[in-house]
């Protein structure tokens, strides 16, 4: 907890449940973000956790990292592989965050590895994303998985998933976001990323034109690049994909729910790691056709469509924004917002100004949260007046829901807590009301 907050005792800490644990975890320490390598490998170092058994694939961008990984942990798992995924944030549950062959973990294996990582930190005070990436670790080194996939929680240089050398590392995009921390232009911010390279391995640029500083880390460290549009080309049809790499056509792919680029960029680390884990070309079409991502331009349909969306910075709000425009809207278009106060908030407004008919605004939780005051003078500054801020996304979606006609769309964007609060609650009705199915 904060400094000057008792701390509970190590010895009651042992029979906490998994919510106590995550409140501790919240407050333990005086910075929610704190970069930095030093503390969570002494931990990790304690307790074994940085030398892997097996292939490692590290997920680091702007835009794309939830794709990605998801691309790998579906077509792991079709080729019949173990797989381990870290992930962050979590969309509805925390347990999302760490998956083994496609299921969270439980809460009590959650509570073991908090309450043994607890033990071997001592008086090292770990961020929340520290201990959660030690307890993954901690989870995967007993489950011995053929393959694991991490995914950067922010940069990649600082980051703790960087404690461990990934045999491959993809970087999905560069674009500004998290400024404070990894630096204001797209050169600095791709310098940050490329600190998850490792001298004479892999790195896949998913995106095209990278920035230089990319470029000339790579070279430094003998690194193998592969990068879009050069290495390898996709081409996107209407029905289909073509994928050419290594000097062979992959053609009349089927088009995945997710972009092209994170399902390339798969495709393309598996072929990398064939020797280690084969994987026929057969199964490709099997996990293009089933891969998702809750929350990821995820359109539910009904008399009035709902289009749920965890952008959270001006690339994907802009890919967002596009979407919108394809889609057959027949009436108007409302989205229920909010953001958090270290996001560009503007960034997120312009886009879809001139998209959306009605604004409906909310606040969220936590030290991150962008308070009413601040979202209405973002608002304002961009010439937009809604007509009030509502407490939750959650009451903001219902007055949304109820002004809306047949025939409208209502989008629900601006981050993972304001998606996934309104997602929880409608997942539990529809349960709820049909438990059987």
């Amino acid at each position: 907890m904060d400094a000057d907050v008792e701390q509970p005792k190590r010895d009651s800490r042992a029979e906490w449940n998994l919510q106590q644990w995550l409140f501790f975890l919240e407050h333990q320490h005086h910075q929610e973000i704190q970069l930095g390598l030093e503390r969570i490998r002494s931990v990790a170092t304690k307790l074994k956790l940085e030398q892997v058994p097996c292939p490692v694939i590290l997920v680091a961008g702007t835009n794309g990292k939830g794709s990605t990984v998801a691309a790998l942990e579906s077509l792991y798992t079709a080729a019949g592989y173990r797989i381990g995924v870290y992930t962050s944030p979590h969309l509805i549950a925390f347990n999302e965050r760490i998956r083994y062959q496609g299921t969270p973990i439980t809460d009590e294996d959650l509570c073991a590895a908090f309450t043994l990582i607890d033990t071997a930190r001592g008086e090292t005070r770990l961020t929340y994303f520290e201990m959660v990436t030690l307890a993954a670790l901690w989870y995967f080194a007993h489950l011995s998985p053929d393959i694991m996939v991490l995914e950067v929680g922010m940069g990649g240089r600082l980051d703790a998933t960087n404690i461990i050398d990934a045999d491959v590392a993809i970087i999905t995009t560069i674009d500004l976001d998290h400024q404070e921390y990894l630096g204001t232009t797209r050169e600095a911010i791709g310098r940050e990323k490329a600190g998850i390279l490792r001298p004479g391995k892999t790195l896949i640029y998913a995106d095209t034109h990278p920035p230089q500083s990319i470029l000339e880390q790579a070279h430094q460290l003998e690194v193998k690049t592969y990068f879009n549009g050069d290495s390898y080309t996709t081409l996107d049809a209407k029905s289909h994909w073509d994928l050419f790499f290594a000097g062979q056509w992959y053609t009349q792919l089927p088009k995945p729910k997710i972009n092209l680029q994170a399902t390339a960029a798969a495709v393309i680390a598996s072929i990398i790691l064939e020797k280690k884990l084969p994987i026929q070309a057969s199964v490709w079409p099997h996990f293009m056709q089933n891969v998702f991502i809750p929350g990821r331009l995820q359109l539910e349909e009904g008399e009035i469509n709902v289009l749920y969306d965890v952008a959270h910075n001006a690339q994907s709000v802009a890919l967002l924004a596009k979407t919108i425009v394809r889609l057959p809207v027949k009436g108007k278009i409302h989205a229920v917002f909010s953001g958090l106060k270290d996001k560009d908030i503007a960034a997120l407004i312009e886009p879809m100004r001139n998209l959306i008919d009605h604004w409906y605004l909310a606040e969220l939780q936590g030290k991150r949260a962008a308070p009413r005051e601040l979202l209405l003078n973002y608002f304002h500054n961009a010439e937009i007046y809604p007509n009030s801020c509502y407490n939750t996304p959650l009451i903001a979606f219902e007055a949304a829901f109820n002004q809306a006609q047949p025939g409208d769309l209502i989008v629900v964007y601006g981050s993972f807590y304001t998606v996934g609060q309104i997602m929880a609650v409608k997942s539990h009705r529809r349960t709820y009301e049909n438990p059987n199915g």
